[in-house]
């Protein structure tokens, strides 16, 4: 699996049609990821929040949900569980997706709460200030920060992000939905295939009988192959087909 944190992040935004005043990363980012790793960062960088939130307004179906809560879920990072929360429910106050609710059902509140940003943490004046001027949201998800504005002109048209980024095509004729999952789980997690449908369920972050509902609508597409394996024709290896 290729890594993308040695590209920054603004890079990375920039590539996916966010206004950063930074140079496109070289290749399309991993989505879930870069929402993962931008959460990591933000706090040092007070434009991030603002403009992925935006980003998420107008591109929600290019994120696919169930494997962005498989991620959410490995991670035992409590900070960045209530950022992603924060992230999300405010992206869908401002009319993103709702499916957004899925990864939000493994996001959980910071406690004790502490201001978003970095230099109002280490600075008692600030921190209070923060409190005070903290959103209902953000003390919700215990990382105060104040109500954003969207930075609708600042988010490239749909041309560009299709033009830069074709691979996320797939993506986005399906809304981002289990399918899109299903096939991002195997082109960025498993090499293209994987050993059983649990392992499909494990990696898109979903039942087993609603994978196997999705699969079977991904054969018919022409994305992915199930073949019965050698050892145990019960267990079917998952395939994703090129052109998918």
């Amino acid at each position: 699996m290729k890594t993308d944190r040695g590209i920054p992040i603004e890079s990375r935004w920039s590539r996916l049609g966010a206004g950063f005043y930074a140079a496109p990363a070289p290749r399309t980012p991993d989505v879930e990821r870069l929402l993962l790793e931008t959460v990591e960062t933000w706090s040092d960088n007070p434009r991030l929040f603002p403009m992925v939130v935006t980003w998420l307004v107008h591109y929600s179906d290019f994120v696919a949900k169930h494997r962005l809560k498989r991620l959410i879920s490995e991670t035992n990072d409590r900070e960045r569980r209530a950022a992603l929360g924060l992230l999300l429910e405010t992206a869908m106050e401002f009319g993103a997706s709702r499916d957004f609710r899925y990864a939000l059902e493994v996001c959980s509140p910071r406690s004790p709460a502490v201001p978003v940003y970095e230099f109002q943490r280490s600075n008692k004046v600030f921190a209070e200030i923060a409190e005070e001027t903290a959103s209902d949201l953000s003390k919700k998800w215990g990382l105060w920060a104040p109500e954003i504005e969207l930075k609708n002109d600042a988010i490239r048209p749909i041309g560009y992000l299709l033009e830069q980024n074709p691979t996320l095509v797939s993506r986005v004729v399906r809304k981002g939905d289990l399918r899109a999952s299903i096939l991002e789980s195997l082109r960025l997690d498993a090499n293209g295939e994987a050993r059983s449908e649990s392992e499909v369920a494990r990696l898109s972050g979903a039942s087993r009988a609603a994978v196997g509902a999705a699969l079977k609508a991904l054969v018919l597409e022409g994305a992915v192959r199930v073949l019965p394996r050698e050892v145990n024709r019960r267990d079917h290896r998952v395939v994703l087909l090129p052109a998918a």
